[in-house]
């Protein structure tokens, strides 16, 4: 089902109009993710984990401003968990430690984008429903790969930001903030449910 998503955006992208295609691109950015479970009170353990991420765009049609804009790119996920260490003597702490759980995934939103024209350049506002393919998940805690076989695909939304500075090039740079949400968990239990957020920041070149 996952390669399905993949051959089906591929097609598309492939098959569209050259007329049409406003440009393409590639973007490589910086990820700040985290999760929230719902079971268990950990908020005060969750960390940020840091991660990266790159891919590829192309955008379509353009109608006073807007343009539609579909993606693909891989982006590692996750958070970290800040555990207690204790003496071998007893109980007591004696420092903590952080522990990384990593998810990565495929991503493929279709962006709705709006682009506004200053004499400086181009600020732009995007939206876009996203569907996520679970790569692999693994743990510093050396967890057996069984313990992520319960962990899903998901959906979710992505907000962006970004600017084009007028360059007189032809590969034309810029710069995009994204903050990534999921609306389904990656995983589901009795007692606890996971969701991913993430931050990114990108920087990418425009092809003509």
């Amino acid at each position: 089902m996952k390669y399905l998503f993949i051959i089906i955006l591929l097609v598309t992208t492939v098959s569209v109009p050259a007329q049409i295609i406003n440009n393409y691109g590639f973007k490589l950015g910086y990820v700040s993710s985290s999760q929230t479970y719902s079971g268990f009170e950990l908020d005060n353990s969750i960390k940020r984990k840091s991660g990266y991420s790159f891919g590829a765009f192309v955008d379509i049609f353009n109608f006073n401003g807007f343009s539609l804009s579909p993606e693909i790119k891989y982006i590692q996920k996750g958070c970290g968990l800040e555990m207690v260490l204790t003496g071998p003597e007893g109980p007591e702490p004696i420092g903590k430690k952080i522990e990384y759980v990593y998810h990565n995934y495929l991503s493929i939103p279709i962006f709705w984008v709006y682009k506004i024209q200053l004499i400086a350049g181009i600020p732009f506002l995007k939206i876009a429903p996203r569907y996520d393919i679970l790569l692999n998940s693994y743990d510093d805690f050396n967890s057996p790969a069984s313990t992520y076989d319960n962990y899903k695909n998901v959906f979710g939304g992505t907000l962006s930001a970004g600017f084009i500075p007028k360059l007189n090039i032809a590969i034309t740079p810029f710069i995009e903030i994204s903050y990534h949400m999921d609306f389904t968990n990656t995983y589901s239990g009795v007692n606890n449910k996971i969701k991913n957020n993430a931050l990114e920041v990108c920087v990418g070149l425009i092809l003509p």
